[in-house]
């Protein structure tokens, strides 16, 4: 990506940002993290399982080390560690994690899509995004009846009758029963408004770069090349995304009139702002639940 582009316009567009921009980009994101935690907490509640603030927030932060050095982000999921001493099922411990994370998936396919097709008007891209979130939404709800339900497919027993096959049907098991309860009106609801809360702290980091860069485009475009960016986090190939995020914001953006380069560079210190705040406080995080398990 970089040997298409001038660097020496790269470097003008990174002397224009300001200290400051940057350092609100890093209280707006570290908030973000602050209201994931609190979600996680409430998510666990609505499991009956009580986890300490301090505890929920040393883990949290200590998985987001981990997911910056991990493909498709995978390291976030080591949080369950703080459950699991605790003497909580692996599956029921992992329920509340993957539906986060599900509900931050479903938050940016709707973003994504949405917004880009109605932004870029296509027709055809609007019917995807919605043939897309009714197909997850449908296979969710057929996954959990399948495994959940009493009168089990035969080709389900048949795969129970393998040593492994059925240890890790177990814990399927468990993490659907441990997802169920926060499918529950009350809350579901309350973690949509959380998730909404931390992902308009996202894109708060966001916008405040692209002011400190003069990029004049609009939200709306920035909210939807954002959520498009964070969905190339969780391809199994990269690294938080990098290579392909970069490409996406400059053929988004390039339609709009800004420079590859500018566009780039927005990226590349989004990217930045948000790595070095989850790795920084991720290893405070790390050492903080080091000391948390020494004490215990």
């Amino acid at each position: 990506v970089l040997s298409r582009l001038d660097l020496g316009a790269m470097r003008v567009a990174f002397g224009r940002i300001s200290g400051v921009s940057v350092a609100l980009s890093c209280v707006w994101f570290a908030l973000n993290l602050w209201l994931k935690v609190l979600r996680w907490q409430r998510l666990l509640r609505a499991q009956g399982i009580a986890l300490p603030h301090s505890v929920a927030l040393a883990a949290f932060l200590s998985s987001q080390f981990y997911a910056q050095i991990t493909v498709g982000r995978v390291g976030e999921f080591l949080r369950v560690e703080a459950l699991i001493e605790r003497d909580v099922s692996p599956g029921t411990a992992l329920a509340a994690c993957v539906f986060d994370r599900l509900l931050d998936l479903y938050l940016v396919l709707c973003a994504g899509l949405c917004f880009g097709a109605f932004w870029l008007a296509d027709l055809r891209l609007a019917a995807l995004a919605a043939i897309v979130m009714l197909s997850l939404a449908a296979a969710g709800l057929w996954l959990m009846r399948v495994l959940g339900g009493g009168h089990q497919p035969a080709w389900l027993q048949a795969l129970a009758r393998q040593p492994l096959a059925a240890r890790l049907l177990h814990h399927a098991r468990e993490l659907v029963s441990g997802v169920r309860p926060m499918l529950a009106p009350g809350p579901l609801l309350e973690a949509a408004g959380w998730t909404l809360g931390a992902w308009s702290l996202y894109l708060a980091a966001l916008f405040a770069l692209a002011d400190g860069l003069h990029i004049a485009v609009s939200r709306v475009l920035l909210t939807a090349t954002a959520a498009f960016a964070a969905l190339s986090s969780l391809l199994p190939v990269t690294i938080s995304g990098l290579g392909a995020r970069e490409l996406i914001y400059i053929e988004v953006l390039r339609a709009r009139g800004v420079s590859g380069e500018s566009a780039a560079t927005l990226s590349l210190l989004h990217l930045a702002v948000m790595s070095a705040m989850a790795i920084g406080l991720g290893v405070l995080g790390s050492l903080w639940r080091a000391r948390q398990r020494s004490q215990n």
